[in-house]
C-alpha cells in the first residue's frame, strides 16, 4: 500500500517513469521480434540442409549399391576369359561349348565375340544386326591394347552408327603374362538392369546415367525405363570419380532447377553411375511448410505490433489508472478469495494424472502410506505391482506422441478394470504404472491378478485407425515380506519388473527369488516333468509369419514352442529348453514339435484353408542322430504331407558338430524336397564359404545385425553384403527381428526376398494365426 500511496502523491514522476517503461518495452519488443524471426528463419535453414543431406544419403547408397550390382555382372568376364582364352589358344576348330552354354543361361549379356591379336573376328554368338561396331573401331582399339598390355577394359563407343540404348559393348584384353592373346567382346544387355531400376524411387526429375571413365554417356534411366540419350543434349550429369570406392556428391543448375548428384565408378571398371534428382521436387514439402511458417510468423507480428502499441495506449492513460486506485483494495481482497479458491483447485488437480485420470505420485504414496498404516494391524497381503510396457517407447517414436497418449489412456482403462474398487492405480509416469492390491488372502491371489493384467493389456487396441499391440512386464514385491516402508516395496517392485524384462517381457516376477520360475528348484522340477508334459499336451505352438517383401504376401510361418505349465503359467522357451537339453529330452520334445506342425496343417486344410509352409526348428542334438532324415520323411507320410509343407531350420551351432552325419541327414532331406533353413546367420562363427557344400536353400539374418544397421555402418555393410553374397549362392535371404519401417525400406532396397518381426506380428495362437490364411496379404504403408 505505501507503493500506491506514493503514485497517487506524485503524479509528474509517475509520467517520467511512464516515458521510460514506454522506451525500455519498445527495445525489449524489438529485441523478442528480432530473436524470434531469427531463430525462426534459422530452423528453417536448419531444415533445409537436413533434407538436402538425407537426400545426398540415399543417392550415396543407391550409386553404391547400383554400382556393386554391375560389377557384379560385369565381374563375370574372369571367369568366361578364360574359357575364350583356352579355346583360343588350342581349339579354334572346335564350338565353344562352354561360351554358348554361358550366353544362354546369362540374361545380363546379349553377345559374346572373340578377336585374334590382328583384329580378326573368330567367333561370335549371334550375329550383330545392328552393326554397331565397325572393323575398323575394332583394329583401332585393338592397337590401343597391344600398345599398353593391362587388364583395363575399354568401352566400345561408336563414332558413326549409333548403338541402340539397351546395348553396351565392352572390350576385354586376353592376356597371357605381357603378351596380348587376344581381345574379348561382351555385349551387356541394359535392359537387365530395368528390373533392379523399377524398384527405386528416384522421382519425376530424377534419373541414373551410366558414364564411362571419359565422360561419355553410355545409357540413361528415368522413372518410366531406359529412356533414347539422343534424344538429350549434353547435360551435366556427370563429374570427375577417381579409383577409390567413395561417392562424390555436388549440384548443378539446369533451367529454372538446381540438381543434387551423386557419382560412383564402378570398381576396376571404366564405367560411373551418376544419380541426379531435382531439389525443387526433393524440397517440395520443404517449401510448403516454410510458406506456412513464414505466413504464421507474419501473422504473429502483425498480432504482436497491434497489442504493444495498444499497450502503449493504455500506459499513457495513467491518470485515470491513478484514479481508480482507491477502488483497488476492494478488487484486492476479491482477488485474494480467488485465489485461495483456484489454490485450493490446484491442489486438487495436482492429485491426478491430467492424461489419464489415475492418480499420480503424490497422491499414490499418500494413500499406499495410509493403507500400509492399517495393514500393520492385520494379518492379510499387501502388494505392490510395478507395470511398464514393453516397447512403448518405439510405438511413441514411430506413430507419434498422440497415438502414444492414447494408447496410456487405452492401459490406463484396462488396467482401472483388472481391479477391485479398493485397490490404488498410479501413473507414475511415462510408461510406468503403479498398483497397491489391498488385503488379498494368499500370494496365489496376487499371480491371478498380475495374469489377469497381462492378458488385458496384451489384447490388440484399435487406436486412430491403427491396430497396435503392447504388452506388460510386471515386478512383484508384496508387504510386509518384502520392507516395511513404501519406498522400500516400490524400489524392490521396480527391481523384480526388470528381472521380468530380461525373462523375455509380458510376464511378472516376485522381488523374492524363491518364487520366480528360474530358481534352482522349478529348473529340477522342469527337466523331471517333460516327459509328462509331452503326455499331457502341456506344450502349445505359437507362429510367427514370414512376409515377401515384392508383394506383402506371407509366405510361410515359424513354429515356435510355449510351455502351458500347470503350476509357472505359459513358459517361454528361454525358461525351459537349456535345462530339457540337458536332461536328454530334447529329441523327444523334437519329434512333437514336428507332429504337431503337421497336425495343425492338416486341421488347417480341414477348414478349407490356403495352408503355407512351416518351418520348425531342430537342435544340433536331433540333426546329428543318425535315422532323423528317416524318421522326418516317415513323419510327413503318416498325415499325408508333401515335403515342401514343412520346413527345418538349423542353427550356426549344428554345422560344427558331427559334420558327416548332418550333411547325410541334410542331403537326404533336401533330396525328398524340403527345404533347409540356416537360422540366426552372424551371432556365430559361420560363413557362407562353410554352408556352401551343405544343401542350405534359405539364410536367415540375426536379428543383432538388423537392429542398428541404420546407426551402425558396419551393421549396414554387413547386411549389404550379406544379401549380395547369398543372391549369388542363389539362397533366399530372410531377415529376423523387423520392428521398424525404415528397417523394412532399407532391407528392400538391399534385395532381401522375406522379413518376420514385430513390425508385422509377434508369435500368435493358432486361432489368431488363421487371420494371416484368410488374409495373407499384409499392409505395411501406413504402419
Amino acid at each position: 500500500m505505501l507503493f500506491f500511496s506514493k503514485i497517487t502523491g506524485g503524479a509528474a514522476t509517475v509520467k517520467s517513469q511512464t516515458r521510460y517503461l514506454q522506451f525500455g518495452l519498445s527495445l525489449a519488443f524489438v529485441l523478442v521480434l528480432c530473436l524470434s524471426w531469427g531463430m525462426t528463419l534459422s530452423q528453417l535453414r536448419e531444415n533445409r540442409r537436413f533434407i538436402i543431406q538425407g537426400l545426398s544419403t540415399q543417392q550415396a547408397n543407391l550409386t553404391a549399391i547400383i554400382a556393386e550390382n554391375i560389377y557384379q555382372v560385369v565381374n563375370q568376364n574372369q571367369a568366361i576369359g578364360l574359357v575364350a582364352q583356352g579355346w583360343i589358344r588350342h581349339h579354334q576348330q572346335e564350338q565353344p561349348a562352354e561360351i554358348n552354354n554361358f550366353i544362354y543361361s546369362e540374361q545380363a549379356f546379349n553377345r559374346i565375340v572373340l578377336y585374334g591379336v590382328d583384329g580378326r573376328k573368330l567367333y561370335q554368338t549371334l550375329p550383330d544386326f545392328q552393326q554397331s561396331i565397325t572393323p575398323e573401331e575394332i583394329k583401332g582399339y585393338l592397337g590401343t591394347l597391344a600398345s599398353d598390355i593391362g587388364d583395363q577394359a575399354k568401352i566400345l563407343v561408336p563414332k558413326n552408327n549409333p548403338r541402340p540404348n539397351w546395348q553396351l559393348p565392352i572390350l576385354f584384353p586376353l592376356t597371357s603374362g605381357d603378351q596380348l592373346e587376344g581381345a574379348m567382346l561382351l555385349e551387356m544387355n541394359l535392359g537387365y538392369l530395368l528390373n533392379f531400376l523399377q524398384g527405386l524411387d528416384i522421382g519425376r526429375s530424377g534419373r541414373i546415367s551410366i558414364y564411362s571413365d571419359q565422360g561419355e554417356i553410355l545409357a540413361r534411366y528415368e522413372n518410366y525405363g531406359l529412356v533414347n540419350i539422343d534424344q538429350y543434349a549434353s547435360k551435366p550429369d556427370y563429374h570427375q570419380v577417381d579409383d577409390t570406392s567413395h561417392s562424390i556428391l555436388f549440384t548443378y543448375s539446369h533451367e529454372t532447377d538446381k540438381y543434387q548428384v551423386a557419382a560412383r565408378k564402378v570398381r576396376n571398371y571404366p564405367l560411373i553411375i551418376s544419380l541426379s534428382q531435382g531439389l525443387q521436387e526433393s524440397l517440395a514439402e520443404y517449401y510448403s511448410y516454410r510458406s506456412r511458417i513464414v505466413m504464421g510468423m507474419v501473422i504473429l507480428t502483425a498480432f504482436g505490433c497491434v497489442g504493444f502499441v495498444l499497450l502503449l495506449r493504455i500506459l499513457n492513460r495513467t491518470d485515470d489508472y491513478l484514479a481508480s486506485l482507491k477502488d483497488s483494495d476492494a478488487e484486492k481482497q476479491a482477488l485474494l478469495a480467488k485465489l485461495e479458491d483456484e489454490h485450493k483447485n490446484a491442489v486438487n488437480a495436482a492429485s491426478f494424472d491430467a492424461l489419464t485420470g489415475l492418480y499420480n505420485r503424490r497422491l499414490f504414496v499418500s494413500l499406499a502410506k495410509q493403507n500400509l498404516y492399517a495393514a500393520r494391524r492385520n494379518n492379510t497381503n499387501y502388494g505392490i505391482l510395478f507395470i511398464d510396457l514393453d516397447r512403448f517407447k518405439t510405438i511413441n517414436d514411430t506413430l507419434g506422441h498422440r497415438i502414444g497418449d492414447l494408447l496410456l489412456q487405452e492401459v490406463a482403462d484396462r488396467l482401472t478394470g483388472c481391479v477391485r474398487k479398493s485397490d490404488v492405480v498410479a501413473r507414475f509416469g511415462g510408461d510406468e504404472f503403479v498398483i497397491l492390491l489391498a488385503e488379498m488372502d494368499s500370494l496365489s491371489d496376487i499371480s491371478m491378478v498380475a495374469e489377469k493384467i497381462i492378458d488385458t493389456i496384451s489384447l490388440p487396441c484399435f487406436l486412430d485407425g491403427e491396430e497396435l499391440s503392447v504388452s506388460p512386464s510386471i515386478g512383484i514385491a508384496i508387504f510386509p515380506r518384502d520392507g516395511l516402508e513404501l519406498e522400500d516395496l516400490i524400489r524392490n517392485a521396480d527391481a523384480a519388473m526388470y528381472v521380468s524384462k530380461k525373462a523375455g517381457r509380458g510376464r511378472y516376477s516376485y522381488f523374492d527369488a524363491s518364487l520366480n520360475n528360474n530358481s534352482s528348484i522349478q529348473k529340477f522340477e522342469l527337466e523331471q516333468g517333460v516327459v509328462r508334459a509331452i503326455e499331457k499336451n502341456e506344450f502349445v505352438l505359437h507362429y510367427q509369419p514370414k512376409i515377401r517383401l515384392d508383394d506383402s504376401r506371407v509366405v510361410g510361418l515359424e513354429a515356435l514352442i510355449r510351455w502351458q505349465h500347470p503350476q509357472h503359467n505359459l513358459l517361454y522357451p528361454n525358461d525351459f529348453i537349456d535345462c530339457i537339453e540337458e536332461s536328454g529330452h530334447i529329441s523327444k520334445l523334437g519329434t512333437w514339435v514336428l507332429e504337431a506342425a503337421c497336425r495343425q496343417l492338416v486341421k488347417w486344410r480341414g477348414l478349407g484353408l490356403q495352408t503355407v509352409p512351416i518351418a520348425v526348428n531342430v537342435s544340433p542334438t536331433e540333426i546329428k542322430e543318425k535315422d532323423y532324415a528317416e524318421n522326418f520323411i516317415t513323419m510327413l507320410d503318416r498325415y499325408e504331407l508333401k515335403p515342401e509343407d514343412i520346413e527345418i531350420e538349423i542353427t550356426e551351432g549344428a554345422i560344427f558338430e558331427d559334420k558327416q552325419t548332418l550333411h547325410c541327414n541334410l542331403t537326404r532331406l533336401a533330396d525328398e524336397g524340403v527345404t533347409i533353413s540356416l537360422d540366426d546367420f552372424g551371432n556365430g562363427f559361420s560363413s557362407l564359404s562353410h554352408i556352401r557344400s551343405l544343401p542350405i536353400r534359405t539364410l536367415k539374418i540375426d536379428r543383432s545385425f538388423v537392429n542398428d544397421m541404420q546407426k551402425s555402418r558396419n551393421d549396414n555393410a554387413i547386411v549389404t553384403s550379406t544379401i549380395a553374397l547369398a543372391k549369388k549362392l542363389k539362397l533366399t535371404v530372410v531377415a529376423e527381428g523387423i520392428e521398424r519401417h525404415d528397417q523394412l525400406i532399407h532391407l528392400k532396397l538391399a534385395g532381401c526376398d522375406q522379413v518376420q518381426g514385430y513390425f508385422f506380428s509377434r508369435p500368435v495362437e493358432e486361432e489368431q494365426t488363421r487371420e494371416f490364411l484368410r488374409k495373407p496379404v499384409r499392409s505395411y504403408q501406413n504402419e
